[in-house]
């Protein structure tokens, strides 16, 4: 895949959630989210901080002290996690609607101009890991769509699907070892995806004697990789092969 696709498509998602935002009523950004604790006004804050330490990743080549501090509240534990939220969050809720929206927006086009010019063989870190830039823009991508889910969610509208999915596919299958590793759990062996995208062509990632095998529909599987299966996405896969309930049960697309 190369890097000014990924970035087109990330431009477009973007455009996507920004079309969102500017229908919405200031008082429709105080609606909670299905995530728990936050509304629209904290989803837009945390892609804004999100794009912010990427945009030092980018042009500083280091990992952000924030995000740093967040590696090390992960360690700590739940409390010293949800304080470090909570600090994080505030930088939003000290501020109006537009003005996180508008916080977003700039941040994420000085992000993607960022990116525009970065060779393509570089590495670039994101928490204790290098990524290179395809990578990494496709994490962006997936975040950018994922909590869009949850503001469409709450504003009551319906997200349109595209084939823009891919992208967040393909990473739900490649962190599958961070998954599991993250679960607890031995890491699965090969695993293959035969989905039906959105506009009704058949992906097929992964290797095709993997003895591990996820059918369904695209969209299931995104949202089930990126824990936002809320409507019974999960059971309308189909596994089969030995690791295809723990794949099903320990996806995920994020760190």
């Amino acid at each position: 895949m190369q890097l000014g696709v990924v970035l087109h498509d990330f431009a477009d998602e973007v455009q996507v959630l920004d079309d969102l935002l500017s229908t919405l009523d200031p008082r429709d950004w105080f609606k909670p989210t299905p995530a728990e604790g936050w509304d629209t006004r904290d989803t837009i804050t945390h892609l804004a901080v999100a794009d912010e330490m990427a945009l030092e990743c980018v042009v500083q080549d280091r990992v952000p002290s924030l995000m740093q501090q967040g590696m090390d509240a992960l360690l700590e534990g739940e409390d010293a996690l949800l304080a470090a939220e909570a600090s994080m969050m505030q930088r939003g809720r000290a501020l109006e609607p537009a003005a996180v929206h508008e916080w977003w927006r700039t941040g994420n086009a000085a992000l993607r101009a960022a990116l525009a010019g970065v060779d393509p063989a570089r590495r670039l870190p994101w928490g204790p890991n290098v990524m290179s830039p395809v990578s990494f823009v496709t994490a962006r991508l997936m975040e950018t769509w994922a909590h869009g889910l949850d503001c469409f969610d709450a504003a009551g509208v319906e997200a349109i699907d595209t084939d823009r999915l891919r992208h967040v596919a393909h990473i739900g299958l490649r962190s599958l070892p961070y998954a599991f590793l993250g679960a607890g759990e031995p890491g699965p062996g090969p695993v293959r995806l035969e989905l039906t995208s959105p506009s009704g062509a058949r992906w097929e990632l992964g290797p095709t004697d993997a003895p591990t095998l996820i059918t369904g529909t695209a969209s299931d599987f995104c949202r089930v990789a990126v824990r936002r299966d809320r409507r019974g996405e999960a059971a309308r896969l189909v596994g089969t092969g030995p690791d295809a309930e723990a794949v099903l049960r320990n996806v995920k697309a994020y760190l």
